[in-house]
C-alpha cells in the first residue's frame, strides 16, 4: 500500500469519525453576524431591540451588498425585532405598545423605515406590506467614525425622548423616539400637588421644574415654585422661581429672587448657581 493511499484512507476515516459524532460534539464556531440586544428605558417605556450584526469585511455596503431601493432586513439572520412596553411616538407618528419587525429600504438620498407586525420571519421572508404599522422617510448622514459592524444605538436620552441610530460603514440614519409619559406624569403631579402638605415643599418644586422643562402652563409652574420657595427658601428653589418669574415678564422680581438665590448658593459654596444667576440677571437687566 502506497503512502498516498494510506493518507487518503486515514483522511476518509477521520472524516467519517467526525460525521458520526452527535451534533453536540461538532465544532462550535463564532457566528459571522453575532446577535445583539439593545435595552433602554425612555421615560417610563422599556425599549428592547434584538438584531444581528453583519460586518463590512472590505465590501461596499450600501448600493452593493445592500442594494438601493430594495427591502433590507436591517441586520442579518432573523428579522430585527423592536419591542416597546408602552405606546410611543416614533418619528412623530404614534406606535402602540407591542413587538414589531424593523425593515428599511435604503437609497442614496432617503431611507424608508418600516415597522411591521409580523415578527416570525427570517430576514425578509414573510414580509407583507399589509402588515406595516408604521412607515416614514429619513435622510441618511455620513458617519465620521467607520462602523465595521452594523450597529443599532439609542442615544441622546433626555427625560422621555431619545434618538435611534442605524449605522454601518460610514452611513447612518436616525429618528426620534418619544415616550408618551407626559400624560402619566401630569396626572401624578396634579394628584400629588392637590394633596401635598406644607411639609412637602419638594413636591411643589419638582412639579414646577417638570412644567418648566416641558414648557407647560408657566403660571401654574410659577405658583408651585413660589410655594416651594416660600416653604423652603433653598437656592435651587429660588433659582427656579426666578426663571419662571422672568418667563412671565416680571424681570424686576426675578432679579431680586435670583440675587437671593446667589447669596444662599455662595454660602453653600455652590458656585455654579452663582454663575448661572449672575448670567440670568445680566440678561434680565437689559429688559427693564
Amino acid at each position: 500500500m502506497t503512502n498516498s493511499l494510506t493518507k487518503s484512507m486515514l483522511a476518509i476515516a477521520l472524516l467519517a469519525g467526525l460525521m458520526a459524532r452527535p451534533a453536540s460534539a461538532q465544532l462550535s464556531m463564532p457566528e459571522p453576524s453575532p446577535s445583539a440586544t439593545v435595552m433602554q428605558k425612555i421615560g417610563f417605556t422599556d425599549l428592547t431591540i434584538n438584531y444581528s450584526r453583519p460586518a463590512v469585511k472590505g465590501r461596499v455596503i450600501f448600493g452593493k451588498l445592500v442594494p438601493y431601493g430594495e427591502l433590507w432586513r436591517t441586520g442579518a439572520s432573523d428579522a430585527t425585532i423592536l419591542t416597546i412596553s408602552d405606546p410611543m411616538t416614533v418619528a412623530g407618528k404614534p406606535l402602540p405598545a407591542g413587538k414589531y419587525s424593523l425593515f428599511t429600504i435604503p437609497t442614496r438620498t432617503e431611507w424608508t423605515v418600516i415597522l411591521n407586525s409580523y415578527t416570525e420571519g427570517h430576514g425578509t421572508t414573510g414580509y407583507d406590506a399589509k402588515n406595516d404599522v408604521l412607515r416614514f422617510a429619513v435622510k441618511p448622514d455620513s458617519s465620521a467614525r467607520f462602523y465595521e459592524s452594523f450597529t443599532i444605538e439609542v442615544q441622546d436620552v433626555v427625560k422621555n425622548q431619545a434618538n435611534l441610530y442605524l449605522t454601518w460603514a460610514n452611513t447612518s440614519v436616525h429618528f426620534p423616539l418619544v415616550s408618551n409619559a407626559d400624560d402619566r406624569i401630569t396626572t401624578e403631579i396634579l394628584k400629588r400637588t392637590a394633596s401635598a402638605t406644607d411639609e412637602e415643599p419638594g413636591v411643589f418644586y419638582q412639579s414646577a421644574l417638570y412644567y418648566f422643562d416641558a414648557g407647560k402652563d408657566p403660571k401654574q409652574a410659577l405658583a408651585w415654585a413660589t410655594k416651594a420657595a416660600t416653604l423652603k427658601p433653598a437656592f435651587n428653589y429660588l433659582h427656579l422661581q426666578a426663571k419662571l418669574l422672568a418667563q412671565t415678564g416680571d424681570y424686576k422680581t426675578a432679579i431680586a429672587v435670583a440675587r437671593k438665590s446667589s447669596e444662599l448658593a455662595a454660602e453653600k459654596k455652590f458656585t455654579e448657581f452663582v454663575t448661572l444667576n449672575n448670567q440670568l440677571i445680566a440678561g434680565w437687566e437689559k429688559k427693564l
